[in-house]
């Protein structure tokens, strides 16, 4: 009786196992189109017996070659795509512990530059407010006398201020 129970569950296990495989291939290849593939087939093994069993031969011998080399190619290049990735992602992740670095360099050094900037415009500023003297629209460079008299230093062919002693002295009254 446990023999005949074993082959029953057996016989309906691949009973479910072929309406399965039944049904997907359903999904796949509509069952007309196979019922005309089986037919054709079927006209040929009739009509040409020799060229059938050829052609059967050549197919079961070569499918599993096939598979196989199908299979390599397929795994081949999954293992190479997967490398690659691999491969670039470590290269990738090297470059970062290398610009990781450069860049809190960088960051660094250009606030300092622009610290070192805004402290030189500040203090320039601060200083060019407190000189005794001021550059007009002209140019020419106005101060004033211990005696609040206005003193304008200008060329006397009037292209811009002139340091010399021989530069012209001009008081104007306020």
């Amino acid at each position: 009786m446990a023999i005949n129970d074993i082959s029953s569950s057996a016989r309906a296990r691949a009973n479910e196992l072929l309406a399965y495989s039944k049904s997907h291939v359903d999904r796949v290849v509509s069952p007309p189109t196979r019922q005309k593939a089986y037919d054709w087939v079927y006209d040929l093994s009739t009509e040409r017996p020799v060229l059938f069993s050829f052609v059967a031969f050549q197919v079961t011998l070569s499918l599993a070659p096939l598979l196989l080399f199908t299979g390599f190619a397929a795994t081949t290049i999954a293992v190479s795509l997967i490398s690659a990735v691999l491969f670039s992602l470590f290269w990738i992740g090297v470059a970062t512990l290398f610009l990781v670095p450069t860049l809190c360099l960088a960051f660094t050094v250009s606030t300092l530059l622009w610290a070192w900037a805004v402290a030189t415009f500040f203090t320039l500023r601060w200083a060019y407010q407190r000189l005794p003297f001021s550059v007009d629209r002209d140019g020419r460079i106005v101060t004033h006398d211990s005696g609040g008299k206005k003193i304008i230093f200008d060329k006397k062919d009037g292209t811009g201020p002139d340091f010399d002693v021989k530069a012209e002295v001009v008081e104007a009254k306020e």
